[in-house]
């Protein structure tokens, strides 16, 4: 199992204090196979060239995460901000950009524009494109992501997935069953543990040893599918959790 550590899992005083380039440095020296970016948690002293290479020097993958829905309220392809997204991806030397979903819609996104607006603008084939189910009610419903990644296989560069393993429960779906419905799809994962508060879900450090249930969800997709830390962590821990969580799927595997 290659281990990801998602930047919005570190403290954010942390992240403000030490800055992007300590912390990428600290997580390789946990043990890390790869650094998701968050376009969210950048400052304009953090530039992406900068990043990337550091993360190249320290034989880091690096993922680029950014909040820009792919589909805008009228339900087509959000150019401009899928290009720009694009552009920055390829500027950090990514390999992957993860997107949440939108207002796509079954009978009113214009697919065939999709395609267009794809192959002019990923010029970098080593580039995946996904989208990720989020907390929204489009955007986190099986149903609905089923038949937008079916319709994507059609494409010239098809857009696959970010599984999210806990924010199905945002949006009443069954995470195990959008995991044998989705794992065709599925290139990359978060793994957190939400648990019910007064007012919604609050995102937990997740169990070690990892729960049963958990190892029979992550049981649906490829071994070769990275696993991203999307839960709270802290630079004194992060390495305990890497180690656990490669030895598990060792474990997983010896036993298989």
């Amino acid at each position: 199992m290659k281990v990801f550590v998602c930047m919005n899992s570190i403290p954010t005083e942390r992240l403000q204090t030490l800055g992007h380039l300590e912390i990428i440095k600290r997580l390789a020296a946990a043990g890390a196979d790869g650094i998701e970016i968050r376009k969210e948690l950048l400052t304009q002293d953090d530039k992406l060239e900068k990043l990337g290479a550091l993360c190249k020097e320290l034989n880091l993958a690096v993922y680029y995460s950014a909040p820009e829905f792919l589909f805008g309220p009228d339900h087509q392809l959000n150019e401009q901000g899928f290009k720009q997204r694009t552009w920055e991806a390829q500027e950090l030397g990514a390999d992957l950009l993860k997107l949440p979903l939108g207002s796509y819609h079954e009978k009113e996104t214009n697919m065939s524009y999709v395609s267009e607006v794809l192959r002019e603008n990923r010029p970098n084939d080593g580039l995946a494109i996904t989208i990720e189910n989020d907390q929204t009610p489009g955007g986190g419903n099986v149903q609905t992501i089923t038949h937008f990644l079916s319709r994507c296989k059609t494409l010239d560069r098809p857009i696959e997935m970010t599984f999210d393993t806990g924010n199905w429960l945002y949006t009443d779906e069954e995470p195990m069953m959008a995991a044998r419905e989705l794992a065709g799809y599925v290139v990359y994962i978060h793994l957190k543990q939400v648990k019910r508060v007064h007012d919604g879900w609050m995102t937990e450090p997740v169990s070690m040893p990892l729960l049963p249930e958990v190892m029979e969800l992550l049981g649906n997709f490829k071994g070769a599918c990275p696993v991203a830390i999307e839960f709270p962590v802290t630079l004194e821990n992060a390495a305990t959790y890497i180690s656990l969580m490669k030895m598990e799927q060792e474990v997983s595997h010896e036993r298989a």
